[in-house]
């Protein structure tokens, strides 16, 4: 099973969790981890280095974060790892109910690409869908 870890800005990634889990009746199988926004680049590095230490050893691993660029993506780029560790940027709720649905029964490459399409596909602008 490949292991999802959403870290975000501020409580973000605890409050989409928590959303996930309402939604589906089940509790989310992600791990939240929410950045204050005033630490050093070292703490940062210490709390997901932490994560990381709890997780399965050679596991597989998608990492959600809220915006590229930021803080989040920025401290998680050193850790992908080709077939094994990989960050998706741009997170949304879309994305994350798909990886908590099909964690079990996807491949790693598939989870990854279907997120992406989930979150992709998610943002519509109304009037030119109702049209």
């Amino acid at each position: 099973m490949t292991e999802i870890v959403v870290i975000t800005h501020g409580n973000l990634a605890l409050e989409l969790v928590r959303v996930v889990s309402e939604i589906t009746e089940h509790t989310a199988k992600a791990i939240p981890v929410c950045l204050a926004l005033h630490h050093d680049q070292a703490e940062y590095t210490k709390i997901i280095s932490d994560v990381f230490n709890r997780l399965t050893p050679d596991g597989q691993v998608i990492i959600l974060t809220d915006l590229f660029g930021g803080t989040p993506s920025n401290i998680t780029f050193p850790f992908v790892k080709k077939d094994r560790v990989e960050v998706i940027t741009g997170l949304n709720l879309p994305m994350l109910m798909y990886l908590v649905t099909h964690s079990e029964d996807k491949s790693f490459n598939e989870l990854c690409e279907g997120a992406h399409k989930a979150g992709k596909d998610a943002i519509i602008i109304a009037g030119q869908f109702m049209s």
